[in-house]
């Protein structure tokens, strides 16, 4: 009987063990930045009442800077099936054959994103002092990936700049999603962009794969949409996210029932 208290004891802690191996690991901080080009800016998305038709163009992995040996990237066609999901979850319609006729073009591109650097040294004939240089190639493309160039045009707090730095100069893993006209792209070979969001992590102890759905779930609201500054989005932000497709309407109140006339006393 001695043994029982002992045996209680393991068995509690083994699950207890159990439920921490099985604690939902925390999602990755998720960076957007989201444009729209065309005006009205509200026409770029849909309604509960009108959807928006697409279809999917094509999409390619690409590294933007220094490629890392060995780094996992997900299929296309993975890719491709949480973009759908994404896209409808906020009244985005993707085409079907002898369907609606489709307004939108989507492409995309995934793949890694860093400063890409090369040090040059200059020694001076006269001193024989050497000073270092760096020169770096992508930094207009990882500015923009960042949303650095929307932020240069506003006065920010320092820790918001410091944040926005800070990211790129770290290594990042990205999704870009753009939308073309179909009409302009059909009749007249014309890319006219619609809207484009950028979507990034940081790469450290993070894989594309693994954290594409978190990414393109978060994402979403943004589809369509422009952001003024650069969006970080967390675990607690998006608990307490709450995206409406379409135009809220106000309910007037119903009228309070009318009181019967009081009863004539009785003689």
């Amino acid at each position: 009987m001695r043994r029982l208290p002992l045996l209680l004891l393991i068995a509690f802690a083994a699950v207890a063990a159990f439920a921490a191996d099985k604690k939902k690991k925390p999602g990755p901080e998720v960076l957007v930045v989201a444009d729209v080009l065309v005006t009205p800016p509200e026409a770029a998305r849909p309604t509960k009442e009108k959807p928006i038709h697409y279809i999917i163009l094509g999409g390619g992995e690409r590294t933007l800077g220094d490629s890392i040996a060995g780094e996992k990237m997900p299929k296309r066609e993975e890719i491709t099936r949480e973009l759908v999901s994404a896209l409808g979850s906020q009244g985005f319609r993707l085409t079907q054959l002898g369907g609606p006729v489709p307004q939108l073009a989507i492409v995309f591109t995934y793949g890694s994103a860093n400063l890409s650097t090369v040090d040059l040294d200059d020694t001076d004939p006269t001193t024989g002092e050497t000073t270092t240089s760096t020169i770096t190639f992508n930094h207009r493309e990882i500015m923009a990936l960042v949303g650095a160039d929307k932020a240069s045009r506003r006065l920010l707090m320092s820790s918001e700049a410091d944040r926005i730095n800070e990211a790129a100069r770290e290594d990042r893993l990205y999704v870009f999603v753009a939308a073309l006209d179909v009409e302009a792209l059909a009749k007249r070979k014309e890319k006219k962009l619609v809207w484009r969001t950028r979507i990034s992590i940081e790469s450290r102890r993070q894989s594309l794969p693994d954290s594409l759905h978190v990414m393109l779930k978060t994402a979403a609201p943004f589809f369509g949409a422009a952001t003024e500054l650069p969006v970080f989005v967390d675990d607690a932000d998006r608990r307490k996210a709450e995206v409406q497709i379409g135009t809220p309407v106000v309910v007037p109140d119903q009228p309070a029932p009318k009181a019967p006339p009081p009863a004539a006393p009785k003689k």
